[in-house]
Order: C-alpha cells, then sequence, then structure tokens
C-alpha cells in the first residue's frame, strides 16, 4: 500500500466533521483553565491572607542616579499609607540588583515587607 493510499485510508476513517472535534476539544481546555483559575487559595497564600493578617510586600524599581533610591523609599512610603490607609511598620527591606548579559547593574529593586498598624496600635505607637 502506498503512503499516499494509506493517508487516504486514514484520512476517511476520521469523523467528517473534524473541525468541530477540534472546537470542542479547544473549548475543553479553556474551560478546564477556567476552572483551575476559580480554585480557592490554598491558606496562607492569595490576596485574602495578607488583608487578613495586614502585612505585605511592595516593591518598585530604581537606577543609579542620584537620589532615585530615596525616591522610591518615598514612593514605597506613600503606596504604604494608601494600602493601610494610615501608619504601617515597616518589617524588612531588601534590595535586590537587575543585571543585564554582562554582568552589569543596570537598575535595582528595592522590596518592602510592611504590617499595617490596628487603631489601637496607632494610638500607642511612639
Amino acid at each position: 500500500m502506498s503512503a499516499a493510499r494509506t493517508f487516504a485510508f486514514i484520512a476517511e476513517s476520521y469523523p467528517p466533521d473534524l473541525k468541530n472535534m477540534r472546537g470542542i476539544l479547544f473549548t475543553a481546555f479553556v474551560l478546564a483553565g477556567c476552572a483551575s483559575v476559580l480554585v480557592d487559595n490554598k491558606q496562607g497564600q492569595g490576596k485574602d491572607s495578607a488583608a487578613a493578617s495586614g502585612t505585605y510586600s511592595i516593591t518598585t524599581l530604581y537606577d543609579g542616579d542620584t537620589g532615585s533610591r530615596e525616591r522610591a523609599a518615598k514612593w514605597l512610603d506613600t503606596e504604604a499609607r494608601n494600602i493601610c490607609a494610615s501608619d504601617y511598620t515597616l518589617i524588612s527591606e531588601e534590595t535586590v540588583p537587575i543585571m543585564n548579559y554582562l554582568g552589569e547593574v543596570t537598575d535595582s529593586r528595592l522590596i518592602w515587607k510592611i504590617k499595617c498598624l490596628q487603631q489601637t496600635e496607632r494610638a500607642n505607637a511612639p
């Protein structure tokens, strides 16, 4: 049996409406992907756990210009106040360098981990 005849035989054995079958399979994969997004987050992960504990991580980038790190810290302070709607405590601060393919530092990422103060803690804060 030649290759052309084998291909013709295989093509005849498939359902005549293969495009609909591909559409149905594609739809099934898309719906399966959407269903995985709707699954609840594990405890300790996701946006609800941060809001419940009042602990957040915020990030910004800065370059090597004079005063750029101070401007980034001022921006993070403003963001922290907006997130907490008032005062907060800085838990940790981390600077991560961003390097190009030559190994040169082009920018840096400033990461703050903050904890929002409750109303009673705000009154007692020094």
